[in-house]
């Protein structure tokens, strides 16, 4: 009997980064810090650990989709048929998938958040008009 199966083959190294490991980029008021742990996010699909302080993004759109885990605080996630407000509040541990173009906005409603993000192109961030 022949099984077939749906994984991937595997490609490439293992990989491991522990957090303290991790090297973020310069703080900046008004911008998350970055520390990419595969991948080039100005170039191509990369996975991304990303911090900042309590703050809101605009809204906006980027040109891949995305996934992101929230690691820690609370952030919220809408779509501009929503608001901040009324955005669900999203702990350690919560999801959402970003759908390429879609007009969104996020914020971290905490002190420090940090989150795990999954772009499958390169990472850009355009202002919405």
């Amino acid at each position: 009997m022949t099984v077939a199966s749906a994984a991937p083959a595997a490609s490439g190294d293992m990989l491991v980064k522990p957090f303290e490991q991790l090297q973020f980029s310069e703080k900046v008021p008004g911008n998350p810090q970055i520390s990419p742990v595969k991948g080039i996010p100005e170039t191509q699909p990369s996975s991304i650990v990303m911090k900042m302080g309590r703050g809101a993004f605009t809204l906006h759109t980027h040109t891949a989709n995305y996934q992101l885990v929230v690691i820690k605080g609370v952030m919220k996630h809408w779509d501009e048929k929503g608001s901040q407000k009324s955005a669900p509040k999203m702990g350690p541990g919560s999801y959402w998938y970003q759908p390429a173009g879609q007009v969104h906005g996020d914020a971290c409603e905490s002190n420090e958040c940090v989150w795990f993000i999954t772009f499958d192109g390169p990472r850009d961030f355009a202002v919405h008009q």
